[in-house]
């Protein structure tokens, strides 16, 4: 790799290794102000978790952002993760691949009463008709069949707006190429002010 390519690597990983042990030394303000957002997240009943989920995809590097983040009925953030994909050849197969790979997740931590929130339109279409997304066929069918081993589980689809924190998490890794992979308790600190912003505005259950 060039020098900068090593500079850039070696500054991201050190900032993960700074959030992760020390959560609390450093507050930066998210990138967008939180003023111009409506609070639109919707906590889960007591005893249900909710996990929200999200994808970036770049046409030119064909690269792929994935990201989770699970919180309780108080907004409380109990874990999130970050994964990059390299030679992803189109924005459905970024999507379905983030999907998976959050429920499988969920799965290895036993997690079994588990709401999935993701905001992924080209997904959404290759769930209601598989063969009409190029080699979308069997991951479908893994997910499908992943998510069977939950006692109690949906799949839904939401707005953005309701899924925030998810995206941005996912838009760092194709916009701020950091590609570093991870899972981790609690939030990331970046994010910290959105997260406590939106914990204090849950919208109601209907």
């Amino acid at each position: 790799m060039d020098p900068a390519t090593i500079l850039r690597k070696a500054e991201e990983e050190s900032n993960i290794w700074f959030e992760l042990n020390y959560p609390d030394a450093r507050a930066t303000t998210p990138s967008n102000s939180l003023g111009t957002i409506t609070p639109s997240w919707k906590a889960p009943a007591d005893d249900i978790v909710k996990c929200n989920i999200a994808a970036s995809w770049s046409d030119t590097s064909r690269k792929s952002g994935a990201s989770w983040i699970v919180r309780n009925s108080r907004g409380k953030v109990l874990r999130h993760g970050r994964r990059s994909f390299s030679s992803v050849q189109s924005r459905e197969l970024a999507e379905l691949l983030a999907i998976f790979w959050a429920i499988e997740s969920m799965n290895s931590m036993r997690k079994d009463k588990i709401i999935f929130e993701s905001s992924c339109e080209r997904a959404r279409a290759c769930f209601l008709s598989p063969s009409s997304c190029s080699g979308a066929v069997e991951i479908v069918g893994n997910i499908c069949d992943l998510v069977q081993r939950f006692q109690h589980w949906s799949l839904d689809h939401v707005l953005e707006t309701r899924n925030v924190l998810a995206q941005r998490i996912a838009t760092s890794i194709t916009v701020d190429h950091r590609y570093q992979s991870y899972i981790a308790s609690g939030g990331p600190n970046w994010l910290k002010e959105l997260i406590a912003y939106e914990a204090r505005n849950v919208a109601p259950l209907p």
